[in-house]
């Protein structure tokens, strides 16, 4: 025990007196020391948790910071001849606005009836249509939380920047949070993301589709990739929660993508 706990306090100062690149090479660096101070061991697994915060630019160029959840898994295995074979897996979190594409097309429903109800209204159905598609209409919506996780085998030939996945999460959504919002960019976001309703699982079908599109490159075939999200419900007692655990490969296949 005593080992562990100095390995972990040791490697960490030095983290803070030698940045390292990301997450996952201190993780590493903590598995290998582990390995190194335990010489009888079969296998080691290492976590890493925490925020980061981003100093970024809103979409009216003001500077904000935002912070984000990020993890570090590295699974390390030896074998009866002693050969070690790591695995690493990367993971962060955003949040991000979703709209219920259900009821929004329910409050189009109800507007179209009234419409076509009202004596002092006299528009034609194609006129009515052509008005339904161009106006917004309510619907409920709440704040959902995006996760992705994906193995790698080699933290120099498959890098992946764990701020590439959060903006592959928060562009999966209906809208993007900001922190501060005028009146005008408030009602903007709130017309831009009724126009983009998504069911939860249609937020994690649309990341996974994201990052494969988004050709990190090395990534092998057989390597897992999780995807999930969890929606806050604005009008029900409970949360909703959709995942897709799958590989590189079967994501390649799906989409049409030769590697």
């Amino acid at each position: 025990m005593s080992r562990t706990s100095e390995t972990i306090e040791e490697i960490i100062n030095e983290v803070i007196f030698k940045p390292t690149p990301s997450v996952e090479v201190v993780g590493d660096r903590i598995a290998r020391e582990l390995l190194k101070k335990h010489p009888y061991t079969k296998k080691i697994h290492v976590k890493l948790e925490g925020k980061i915060v981003v100093q970024t630019k809103d979409e009216q160029q003001r500077n904000i910071q935002k912070s984000y959840k990020i993890s570090s898994f590295v699974k390390a295995l030896k074998n009866e001849s002693g050969d070690i074979d790591f695995n690493y897996y990367i993971g962060a979190s955003a949040i991000g606005m979703t709209v219920c594409p259900c009821a929004k097309e329910m409050s189009q429903e109800y507007a179209e009836e009234i419409i076509k109800n009202r004596r002092d209204i006299n528009l034609q159905e194609e006129d009515i249509k052509k008005l339904l598609n161009i106006l917004p209409f309510s619907s409920h919506n709440q704040r959902s939380k995006g996760t992705i996780i994906v193995q790698i085998k080699d933290l120099h030939n498959h890098k992946i920047d764990v701020l590439d996945i959060i903006d592959i999460i928060e562009g999966s959504m209906s809208g993007k949070m900001q922190s501060v919002l005028k009146r005008p960019e408030e009602a903007k976001l709130v017309r831009t993301a009724h126009l983009n309703p998504l069911f939860s699982e249609d937020v994690v079908r649309q990341m996974a589709k994201n990052f494969i599109l988004s050709d990190f490159p090395n990534l092998e075939d057989h390597f897992k990739i999780k995807f999930t999200i969890e929606s806050y419900e604005s009008i029900h007692p409970h949360n909703v929660y959709s995942e897709l655990k799958t590989t590189i490969g079967e994501l390649r296949r799906i989409i049409g993508i030769n590697n």
